[in-house]
């Protein structure tokens, strides 16, 4: 009996003992090491950042600084050729080597797919290790006080000149929080009074504000699930001092365009089913017209961009525009030197701008990428399939370029989290304004950054003032999203 006793005794603290649960691993994920890409310096922090989130999990804790981790991450981007290998090395406190990973794979579309997969491999491997939790740092002794010398503001202008890389004047306006993450904005009139309309479109509604002292919603058209507006633009085609709102639709894979105007307060549809995609442009910053490009059955962008005329009724096109090798209707401009000669600007698939000749001979290429948008419309493409095994093509529609009277190259630049293929997500913007010195575009001016997704903007030459859309919050699964509309002078 004493025995059985005993043995009990010995059994009782094992049996009182609680369940702990394991400790998390803190991890901290460097920057990366790229080579190979141009544009090395941002991917360093967005690989940074993509595999971090991928490796924090219910085992794997990821903190902001090496010091107050369990393991340090460090990574590698190798681009060679078609294929490119990423890389990961997980090590201990001490430098120890836990484990090393990599994936590989060809073209960008294939990033994200081995991202995940060396954070799904390399965060196995690092939750079969266990750490001793560290014990927390003693607080110093408060010190003296240290006297903090005067903080010097920056300058607040929302225009940046380059000649003496200081602010220039400037003046800024923001509308109130508007709902949706919108797409399109171009101006209708200007009233006596100075207040301004303005016309905004999802990707499935029209709405015309009326800009005063803030936005306010004059009408609003919704569209079905199975139209997609893909932009707005606005021209008085029939000259009767009320511009029409062309928005460029479509309808399953085929262009089906409409034409709206307002009257009485309401938005009237005059015209749809146009086979055409808009844009209205200055050619050489002289007065805005209405251009308009096909589309092809095996082309996004089929034929020459030729000048949109409404004659009566209906509308027809005219004066075709021979555009030099990249260019269509949605990321070309022209301008003028002061010699009359004429010249093409592009921006191309990759992001630099091309500065072509009139007779389409390549003159300069930027160094760096502009442009940039989110802005899509795929088509299905079997041929593209068989090589990449997306079934779809995806054509992402450039952001404008703007020609001033004053021979100024207007260019939005968007950057920030990270575009791989068509993959693409963007924090922050800033606009450009180059001129063209006969042998390169010099940078005359450009705003003050903004935190935001510069989704459309439009220029009005008489005030010298940008109008910007910004997407505020981007859209997501349970949210549609939210965005404002700032008013920059330039001047």
């Amino acid at each position: 009996m004493k025995k059985f006793a005993v043995f009990i005794i010995l059994l009782c603290p094992l049996y009182f003992v609680p369940q702990v649960r394991a400790a998390q691993v803190r991890a901290y994920v460097a920057e990366f090491n790229v080579a190979g890409v141009p544009n090395r310096d941002e991917l360093k922090g967005t690989l940074q950042t993509l595999l971090a989130s991928r490796l924090s999990t219910e085992a794997i804790s990821v903190v902001d600084t090496a010091g107050a981790a369990d393991v340090l991450v460090t990574g590698s981007y190798a681009v060679m050729g078609k294929m490119f290998s990423l890389d990961a090395v997980a090590k201990d406190s001490s430098g120890k080597v836990l484990t090393r990973m990599f994936e590989q794979g060809e073209g960008q579309d294939e990033l994200i797919p081995a991202l995940n997969r060396l954070a799904q491999k390399l965060g196995g491997e690092i939750a079969k290790t266990s750490f001793t939790p560290a014990a927390k740092p003693v607080s110093p002794a408060p010190a003296s006080p240290v006297p903090v010398p005067p903080v010097v503001a920056a300058p607040s202008g929302e225009i940046v000149r380059a000649e003496t890389v200081t602010q220039s004047g400037g003046s800024s306006w923001t509308s109130q929080r508007l709902d949706g993450a919108l797409v399109g904005i171009a101006p209708g009139r200007t009233l006596e009074d100075g207040e301004r309309e303005l016309y905004v479109v999802d990707k499935h509604a029209l709405r015309l504000y009326l800009q005063g002292k803030e936005l306010k919603l004059i009408a609003e058209v919704a569209f079905g699930n199975s139209d997609t507006i893909l932009g707005v633009d606005t021209a008085d085609l029939d000259g009767d001092g009320v511009p029409e709102a062309y928005l460029t639709m479509l309808r399953d894979d085929n262009l089906a365009s409409q034409v709206w105007v307002a009257r009485d307060g309401a938005l009237q549809k005059i015209a749809e089913n146009l086979p055409y995609f808009f844009r209205a442009i200055a050619l050489d910053g002289k007065g805005k017209r209405l251009y308009a490009q096909a589309m092809g059955l095996d082309v996004d962008f089929y034929g020459d961009v030729q000048e949109l005329v409404k004659k009566g009724s209906k509308f027809e096109t005219q004066n075709p525009i021979k555009l030099p090798r990249f260019g269509c209707l949605y990321n070309f401009n022209r301008f003028s030197d002061t010699k009359g000669n004429s010249y093409f600007v592009v921006i191309n698939d990759d992001g630099y701008i091309i500065v072509y000749s009139a007779a389409g001979e390549e003159l300069w290429r930027s160094s760096d990428k502009f442009g940039g948008t989110e802005l899509y419309f795929k088509r299905q493409d079997m041929a593209k399939m068989r090589t990449t095994g997306d079934q779809y093509r995806w054509r992402f529609l450039q952001q404008r370029i703007v020609v001033t009277p004053q021979g100024e190259i207007i260019i939005p630049k968007n950057s920030g989290l990270f575009v791989f293929g068509n993959n693409r997500s963007y924090k922050k913007n800033t606009v450009f304004a180059f001129v063209w010195n006969g042998s390169t575009l010099d940078e005359k001016w450009h705003t003050k950054e903004s935190q935001n997704y510069l989704a459309d903007y439009s220029y009005d030459a008489p005030r010298k003032e940008l109008i910007l859309l910004e997407v505020v919050k981007k859209e997501g699964l349970v949210g549609k999203g939210a965005s404002a509309v700032v008013v920059k002078r330039v001047e």
